[in-house]
């Protein structure tokens, strides 16, 4: 493969599918060196900053300055997600999920590159669980990070929640080339809560895909939701979602176009 790191990952299967089948209360992965160095250093090059006529505004009332772009055509990007849709890597994301036929999304729907910008967030959540165009289960989320550089300082680490119990089980900090693998159900809580705050040195900026299957047995008796959010930061979260809310309203922002729609 031409972008990821293959034979680490082959090298290490046993180990990272262990690891991943170990965690609850749901499972997930990391990876350190996940693309080729060459390949990091060329994605990272031509990775495109925001356009605001071009890219979709994510942002709503539990996540800000977040922007997504689904079509990485003719870039070095394309070659990764063509590489992360083959037969053969997703025998080895079958490999280290027990997931039996893994399905991928061509569309990228929700995916390809995406950046927070200064004073961004998401919210911790559990996601979509059905795809709004095929209707195929939603399993599996996969983020590979580029950012050029990372201080704890930026904020921005990716959190994972045990909903139950209401308490952390992690943070994952957003290091350059490190992946990060976990199911997706209806107990996957994670975001990014902490705002980003890099000074005006870059944005918070990955590369993101999802997996599919054709119905699950995991779980039973779900119906379709869009995505679930909660508040892990008590008052101080409640007062950033009304802030957001109000800002955003005032502004002209997506918040208020949708409450006029």
């Amino acid at each position: 493969m031409e972008t990821i790191n293959i034979l680490g990952l082959r090298d290490n299967l046993s180990d990272i599918a262990s690891n991943f089948q170990s965690r609850k209360p749901f499972r997930y992965v990391e990876f350190k060196d996940f693309l080729l160095p060459e390949a990091y250093a060329r994605i990272l090059s031509e990775f495109p900053e925001v356009d605001t006529q071009t890219w979709v505004d994510a942002s709503g009332l539990h996540t800000k300055k977040k922007w997504t772009q689904p079509s990485v055509s003719g870039s070095a990007a394309d070659t990764f997600y063509k590489e992360i849709q083959s037969n053969e890597f997703i025998e080895i994301i079958s490999q280290i999920t027990s997931i039996p036929e893994v399905l991928p999304d061509p569309e990228l729907f929700g995916a390809g590159y995406h950046q927070t910008l200064d004073g961004g967030y998401l919210d911790v959540h559990v996601d979509f669980n059905i795809h709004e165009k095929t209707g195929l289960d939603r399993r599996l989320n996969l983020i590979v990070y580029m950012n050029r550089e990372w201080d704890s300082s930026f904020g921005g680490a990716l959190q994972l929640w045990d909903y139950k119990k209401m308490e952390m089980l992690c943070q994952i900090p957003p290091y350059a080339n490190t992946a990060v693998l976990f199911e997706t159900n209806e107990i996957s809580y994670h975001g990014h809560p902490v705002p980003w705050n890099s000074g005006g040195k870059s944005a918070r900026m990955s590369l993101s895909t999802y997996y599919y299957s054709q119905g699950r047995d995991d779980i039973l008796g779900v119906k379709p939701h869009n995505t679930l959010y909660i508040n892990t930061e008590g008052s101080q979260g409640l007062r950033k979602t009304f802030a957001n809310g109000m800002i955003d309203i005032l502004k002209g922002g997506p918040i208020g176009r949708r409450l006029r729609k």
